[in-house]
Order: C-alpha cells, then structure tokens, then sequence
C-alpha cells in the first residue's frame, strides 16, 4: 500500500506533456489575435524573441516525445541564447539593439546571465560551473563529446540518453519559459498578463516542492 505522503512518480512522457501544456499557455498570454499596442522602439524585436523561443522549447518537447534526444539537446544552446538575446533586446543600450538587428550581436552568455540573475533579484555568483554549462551547451550543439559518448549501449551503436537525463533537460528548459513569460509582461506593460505569468510561475514551482 503507497503511504500518503508517498508522492506519486510522474513518468517521464507525462513529463514533458505537462511542460509542453504550460509552455503553450505561457505563449498564448501575447497570442497572435491579441492586439499589440507598441511602446517603444524595441517591441517588435522583443515579440519576434518571444516567438523564438517558445518554437524552440516546444520543438525541443515535441523531439523528447518522439525519441529525438540528441537533437532536442542540440537546441538547448539556441533556446538559452534566444533567451539571453531577449533579455538584451528589453535591457541593453541602444547600440546592443542595433546589433541585434543587424545580425552582429555576440552573445556573452556569463556577463549577460549575471545581469539576468541580478535584474530578478538574485545573487548574480554564477561561478565557475556556468562555465562548464556554456562549454557542455557548446558541444551538444556542435556534435562534441558530450552527444558522441550517448550514441552506444555497450557494443551497440545507439542513442543511449537516459531518463534522467531527459527529465533533467524538461526542467532546465521550464524556467527559460517562464521567465521569457515574466519579464517580457512586464516589459511589454500587460499588467493582466504578468499576473497569470506570476501564476504560472508559482503553479510551477510548488508542484516541484509539493
């Protein structure tokens, strides 16, 4: 008999359909149907970011489900970029927007991850492990060592990426979501909007600690 405070384990396939449920719900705060009002000069590059990224985690979902791995994981350093490029397009100077547009923007993935954890209120002590994070995205992306060594099972050549593994790449992608949603509410000036993001974002987080 499962004691009650047993909680249940939520399969790995249920796991990525409940994330890619809440990602949908968080790109349909600023639908397609919804009237923008523009405010400033750097809306429509925050919009068309906005867009990016959601098609980036939703494809990447959509792969896990359909036993892509490898490729799904290859997209993680183009859903974090998107993500940073964004945060510059809503925080940067004019002359960050200009390159933005231009095509000559380089992203400085610790510079503008301190800058993220600093605007949202936290401690921007990245340390060394975002350093290690950037480079296994970097091979992940570029076929390095990180996607060579889960392509064999033993002696057999085959995708061997595990649950874990997976599971880990669903949750590391949900804040990226979420925090798109929150931050460009509130830029955006949608005070409706941010509140069902803030929502969200705590439906989220309490069904991690519940």
């Amino acid at each position: 008999m499962v004691s009650p405070a047993t909680k249940p384990v939520v399969s790995t396939i249920d796991l990525i359909t409940q994330a890619n449920g809440l990602s949908e719900r968080l790109q349909l705060l600023l639908s397609s149907d919804k009237k923008h009002v523009v405010k400033t000069n750097r809306d429509d590059l925050v919009l068309r970011y906005w867009s990016l990224i959601f098609e980036h985690h939703q494809g990447m979902l959509l792969l896990l489900r359909n036993g892509f791995p490898a490729t799904a994981f290859a997209l993680m350093r183009p859903l974090e970029e998107a993500f940073l490029r964004l945060f510059v397009a809503m925080n940067g100077t004019d002359e960050q927007a200009g390159t933005l547009r231009n095509g000559t923007y380089k992203t400085n993935f610790e510079i503008v991850w301190k800058q993220v954890y600093e605007k949202i209120g936290l401690q921007p002590n990245v340390g060394p492990w975002l350093k290690a994070k950037i480079k296994g995205l970097h091979g992940f992306t570029h076929g390095g060592k990180e996607q060579l060594v889960r392509q064999s099972s033993g002696s057999d050549i085959v995708s061997s990426y595990t649950d874990d593994e997976i599971r880990s790449l669903v949750r590391e992608t949900m804040p990226i979501a979420l925090l798109t949603a929150l931050l460009t509410t509130a830029f955006l000036d949608y005070p409706a909007e941010h509140q069902e993001a803030v929502a969200m974002f705590n439906e989220y987080t309490h069904g991690l600690t519940a």
